[in-house]
């Protein structure tokens, strides 16, 4: 038996889930609510879900900040996010907030269920077209968004740390001194408000510029 719980303030969309979920015998909807403030109202008989669709957009508490509490509540639940939104910044603060998944809300419906069964199964789901956001952005430049930011010798030698060069090679491929090259640094590090090398390679790799 598969125990879905639903969180979704549309309540058309709110009762097709339920009813197509409840058309599969060995599943069970065990809660329906309208917002994240009704589910944790839920009597602890209620508790016991395999998977949980949360919608991003809720009235009151939204779907991402009750990530964390729903799996304190929900231990044993794969959080999976059902939303009609598949921009970048929802799939990933959505994923760092917790969730076991991300399925935009167009997926047909039997794929929607069958989201469900991976997530219980192999522990995560991602739709095909948040698949695709998600490729699209380990795929980014991450200087790209800041290189107004920098002359064209900085953003050379942003390139160049990324790749994890020395001082001293890319002085060489620059044509440089290390002198200079330290200097560029020095203003790269003003201009984007970091401290240091190792935090300044932390956020290039985390695309967090």
């Amino acid at each position: 038996m598969t125990r879905i719980g639903i969180i979704e303030d549309n309540t058309f969309q709110l009762s097709s889930y339920r009813e197509f979920f409840e058309d599969y015998p060995e599943c069970k909807v065990v809660f329906a609510q309208r917002s994240l403030e009704e589910c944790w109202e839920l009597p602890l008989q209620q508790m016991h879900a395999d998977a949980v669709l949360l919608d991003i957009h809720l009235p009151g508490e939204t779907g991402i900040a009750g990530i964390p509490r729903l799996r304190t509540l929900f231990p044993d639940a794969k959080i999976i996010i059902l939303s009609g939104h598949q921009e970048k910044q929802y799939v990933l603060e959505a994923l760092k907030a917790g969730a076991h998944g991300y399925i935009v809300k167009s997926s047909r419906l039997t794929e929607i269920y069958q989201g469900i069964q991976d997530a219980i199964r192999y522990g995560g789901t991602l739709c095909p077209r948040v698949c695709y956001t998600l490729i699209r952005h380990i795929n980014e430049d991450p200087l790209q968004n800041i290189r107004y930011k920098l002359t064209e010798r900085e953003y050379e030698l942003l390139h160049l740390l990324k790749e994890g060069h020395s001082y001293k090679v890319m002085a060489d491929r620059l044509h440089l001194s290390v002198f200079t090259v330290n200097h560029h640094l020095k203003k790269i590090y003003h201009k984007l408000n970091v401290s240091s090398k190792s935090e300044l390679v932390s956020r290039i790799c985390l695309n967090n510029l």
